[in-house]
């Protein structure tokens, strides 16, 4: 049984990949990828540095040609169903007893693999050109990203945080009138994790961090930190970093800054230093980052910075290669879920509506994120707004997979895509989602074709 179901979607499959490869649209769609990866980054100009011309390698160009793929995805599923059932075609197709649910995950699995041979094609001109231009124009090492694991100061969650600063307000009675424990707690929340705190001179900061695995003989720990602050105070600015092991905090390594707020700091140091004075030898984890802020009191204002993402410390994790490997397949995981998003619909409206129903998706995915920060929660209360709200954090919700992972800004900032984001992006968008979507196709499927009969 198992054998004969996976024999149908196999010729499914078959036959929609001869029937796609036959019309122009991918025809048209590589076309315009070649174009895309070969023009855009002659077009758009960086700011003339190598690291300006590696991201309009890596960002723009294959962020343009993901858009897309993705627009093309979504349209073209749209119409599988839609197509057949309005010519009558479908009848034909499920002559032999056929089960929906095959037919439906033949046609996704077809989709599927033109999705992974475009990105495999993509991404191949892309790096093919990342590595032309590395050896023509000779730029100097560390200029093509690697790929460092990323580990974060250890930090109250957003929530905890939350939950205490909520709990402090309830015993100074300073909580917010007409607005719900959950709604001020989602507040908090939202605050907390874009929240700058406050570095006045003179002040020293420590975060303490755990690393994904033990730092190795010979590998590199980099401390990265982003600060903000008034720009005509900028010159003002000195400060002096330590790097300390966190049960033995006289094991350090120093570096003294200057000008601390242009751009983003690296500070790099060696780990044989640490191996060889700490009683723990080559299994070192935890470590400890402290900050003074050392400039003058009468001329420097305060630095601003959100620990939970301007500051982390970078092991080595894998190279380039890989990082981009990792970033294809998050994408990869995308297109999916936008697959079978479109067949559902293909199989519940005709083409027109489920294009359009397809599109007022996406917008609302689209201005979701910018327009929900800027309700406020006495507009949110309104019962004129209610209804749009609850819509935009819905689909916000839905798709919050999605728009969590940024795999080509982490990939130009050397930052391993961990396998804990791939492993959510690829059950929820390539699993959990399309079976939902399947069985809701196979259900309008069944009362479709009932009523065309």
């Amino acid at each position: 049984m198992i054998k004969s179901n996976l024999r149908q979607i196999w010729g499914i499959m078959l036959l929609a990949l001869r029937a796609s490869v036959r019309t122009k649209v991918v025809v048209f769609l590589v076309l315009l990828q070649i174009l895309c990866a070969l023009v855009l980054p002659r077009i758009v100009k960086g700011d003339g540095t190598p690291a300006g011309d590696l991201q309009i390698l890596l960002t723009y160009t294959l962020g343009f040609s993901f858009g897309l793929q993705a627009l093309s995805t979504l349209w073209s599923s749209c119409s599988l169903f839609a197509g057949e059932i309005s010519n009558f075609q479908i009848q034909l197709s499920l002559v032999k007893p056929v089960r929906y649910v095959t037919f439906w995950f033949g046609k996704w699995l077809a989709l599927l693999v033109l999705n992974a041979a475009l990105l495999i094609f993509i991404y191949t001109i892309v790096y093919v050109q990342v590595r032309w231009v590395e050896r023509s124009e000779g730029w100097n090492f560390g200029v093509v990203p690697s790929s460092l694991h990323v580990a974060r100061p250890i930090l109250p969650t957003p929530e905890e945080e939350a939950l205490q600063v909520y709990e402090n307000l309830e015993a100074s009675n300073s909580l917010p009138e007409d607005l719900s424990k959950k709604m001020t707690l989602a507040a908090l929340e939202e605050q907390a994790s874009e929240r700058y705190d406050i570095i006045n001179p003179g002040d020293e900061v420590k975060l303490k961090y755990h690393l994904i695995r033990s730092v190795k003989k010979g590998e590199s720990l980099i401390v990265r930190l982003n600060f903000d602050t008034e720009y005509s105070t900028r010159a003002h600015f000195k400060g002096v970093c330590r790097l300390m092991l966190e049960d033995n905090q006289e094991i350090f390594m120093e570096s003294t800054l200057d000008s601390v707020t242009q751009n983003e700091i690296r500070l790099t140091y060696g780990s044989d230093e640490f191996i060889e004075k700490s009683t723990e030898g080559d299994s070192l984890r935890d470590f400890v980052v402290s900050f003074k802020f050392t400039g003058d009191d009468d001329k420097a204002s305060a630095l601003l910075m959100r620990f939970r993402q301007d500051a982390a410390l970078l092991i080595p994790g894998g190279i380039f290669e890989t990082n981009l490997m990792r970033s294809a397949l998050v994408q990869g995981s995308v297109l999916a879920l936008l697959a079978a998003f479109g067949l559902t619909l293909s199989a519940v409206f005709s083409f027109p509506v489920a294009a359009f129903a397809a599109t007022v998706v996406l917008a609302l995915i689209m201005i979701g994120g910018g327009v929900l920060p800027l309700v406020s929660k006495e507009d949110e209360q309104q019962w004129q707004n209610r209804v749009g709200v609850m819509v935009l954090r819905s689909a916000q919700y839905t798709t919050r997979h999605i728009s969590d992972i940024a795999p080509l800004h982490s990939v130009v900032k050397s930052d391993r895509i961990s396998d804990y984001s791939i492993l959510i992006s690829v059950f929820w968008n390539m699993g959990l989602m399309p079976l939902a979507l399947a069985i809701l196709a196979c259900a309008a499927l069944s009362r479709r074709e009932l009523a065309d009969v």
